[in-house]
C-alpha cells in the first residue's frame, strides 16, 4: 500500500490542478500622465490661457493693482530660509516679488523650493504696489544670502510690486541633457 501512496498522491495533485479555472491575466497599468512630471503645482491651480510676461506687468502694474492676474517669467532669486517668496525679473532690471499666502494660523500655504533660481514659473496672484521700509528692504536681502555690504547699501524706501501667489506651476529644470 506503501508503494501506491505517492501515485495516489500524484493523481490527486494532477486532477485539482486541471480543474481549477485559469487566473486572469493581470491588466497593464495605466500610462502616466505626462502633465504630472512637465510641472510642478503648488498651491490652486493656475488659471490656463494667456499669461502676462514680467516686462508688461511692471510696464503697466498701476492698471493691475488690486486684481488677479496671471503671470509667467524666470525666477531671479528665491528665500534661501523658508522658500517664502521668489522675485521675477524684468528686462529692465525691475523685480516682481511673488509671496506665498498664509493661513489662518500665519502658517505659510505653501512654499517654492530654494533651488529654482533660472527656471520658468506661471502664478496666479493678487497685485499691490507698495513702499517697502529699509528694514523689510534689508529682511529680504538677507533672506536672499546679501553680504554684510549688500545689507549696508540699503538706505532707502523702495516701491514694489508684490503678488500673493494663490498657486504656481514651476517648469521642469532643464538638465545637461535636455536640448536649449
Amino acid at each position: 500500500m506503501s508503494r501506491f501512496l505517492p501515485l495516489l498522491f500524484c493523481l490527486t495533485l494532477a486532477a485539482c490542478a486541471s480543474d481549477a479555472p485559469e487566473a486572469p491575466e493581470p491588466e497593464a497599468a495605466p500610462p502616466v500622465a505626462e502633465a504630472a512630471e512637465d510641472a510642478a503645482m503648488l498651491g490652486e491651480p493656475v488659471p490656463a490661457g494667456d499669461a502676462l510676461s514680467a516686462d508688461d506687468l511692471v510696464a503697466d502694474a498701476g492698471a493691475y493693482a488690486g486684481q488677479t492676474v496671471v503671470v509667467e517669467g524666470t525666477v531671479r532669486e528665491v528665500c534661501q530660509q523658508a522658500g517664502c517668496w521668489l522675485t521675477l525679473a524684468a528686462a529692465d532690471g525691475q523685480t516682481i516679488r511673488v509671496e506665498v499666502p498664509r493661513d489662518e494660523t500665519e502658517s505659510y500655504v505653501y512654499t517654492f523650493p530654494t533651488d529654482i533660481d533660472g527656471q520658468t514659473v506661471r502664478l496666479a496672484g493678487m497685485l499691490a504696489v507698495e513702499t517697502e521700509s529699509v528694514d523689510d528692504l534689508r529682511h529680504y536681502a538677507e533672506d536672499a544670502g546679501a553680504s554684510q555690504e549688500e545689507l549696508d547699501a540699503i538706505t532707502e524706501p523702495k516701491q514694489t510690486m508684490v503678488l500673493t501667489a494663490s498657486g504656481a506651476e514651476l517648469a521642469p529644470a532643464a538638465t545637461e541633457a535636455d536640448p536649449a
